[in-house]
């Protein structure tokens, strides 16, 4: 798991020059969407177990709200990054991924498409 999601954040943060296997792609959204669930469980379990009028609470959920938005904010770089090598493998242009703003059902099939077999413009993978 180490390697589909940390070493991707690591040492590829802003990568938009490289490739991306299809198995790399999927387990890094897969592991991000974990993430963000658990982050997001865990903030409405409290948010729903927290006493009415209680500062403290307040406060925490503030904080915790905030982190998570940092996360988010954080993670938008190297999923945008991740987006362009997939599509690199797959022998398209990473500027493709800018559709994805308005039509992101179209970056699900750009995802499962086969990669090129040998090197292609992008890599000598």
């Amino acid at each position: 798991m180490k390697e589909y999601f940390l070493d991707v954040i690591i040492h590829k943060y802003a990568d938009f020059s490289a490739r991306a296997s299809r198995k790399e792609f999927w387990m890094f959204y897969l592991i991000y969407f974990l993430i963000m669930l658990v982050l997001s469980s865990i903030f409405f379990l409290i948010m729903f177990a927290a006493p009415e009028n209680n500062a403290a609470f307040g406060l925490f959920l503030a904080v915790f709200g905030l982190f998570i938005g940092l996360f988010y904010l954080a993670m938008l770089v190297p999923c945008f990054a991740m987006c362009v090598r997939r599509l690199h493998d797959a022998g398209l242009s990473g500027w493709l991924v800018l559709v994805m703003l308005i039509f992101s059902p179209i970056l699900i099939i750009f995802g499962l498409l086969p990669p090129t077999e040998g090197p292609n413009q992008y890599d000598e993978k």
